[in-house]
């Protein structure tokens, strides 16, 4: 602490130390102690000889909100389910992997037959992509095909891997 605060501090100090007792005495003879009176805080007084009123309590009638007459009774709702598949098309889980060889856009599956130009949708965006059932890799757990990654990135970040998709051939 600096010394212009030290003596900002003693200042106030001396002044809170001479005012309230000052304060008191000016006060000392209006109430006739040193309770504050009850009419400042807002409750009026009895008189000297009366004994305060009290009444027992009574609560208020609830109120109730009037708002628009409700509606009239739902409809039945219509769930659309898809089709099942045929039998040219299949449904799963897409992953990735780098094939060494990436001009024939090879992909893995079980789910189609050996040799055939498949078509995969991502079913959680509708992009779409080609690819030619050719290598036989062993599918990871939960996986039904595995693209490979230049694929893979044409239907979906590689970071949300597996996708749910579509296959037809």
């Amino acid at each position: 602490m600096n010394p212009y605060d030290r003596r900002r501090l003693v200042l106030a100090s001396i002044f809170t130390v001479a005012a309230l007792p000052a304060l008191w005495i000016i006060n000392r003879d209006d109430a006739g102690s040193a309770a504050p009176a009850l009419g400042a805080a807002g409750v009026p007084q009895a008189g000297a000889n009366q004994a305060p009123s009290t009444s027992a309590y009574t609560p208020n009638e609830p109120i109730f909100l009037d708002g628009p007459p409700s509606g009239a009774d739902p409809a039945v709702v219509d769930i659309v389910i898809p089709p099942a598949p045929s039998a040219t098309e299949a449904r799963g889980r897409a992953t990735f992997r780098r094939y060494p060889d990436a001009t024939s856009h090879p992909c893995t599956t079980a789910l189609a037959p050996w040799g055939k130009l498949l078509t995969v949708t991502n079913t959680n965006n509708g992009q779409s992509t080609t690819c030619l059932n050719s290598v036989s890799t062993p599918l990871p757990a939960g996986v039904d095909i595995v693209l490979h990654t230049d694929d893979f990135a044409l239907i979906s970040d590689l970071a949300d891997a597996p996708v749910p998709v579509h296959i037809s051939w």
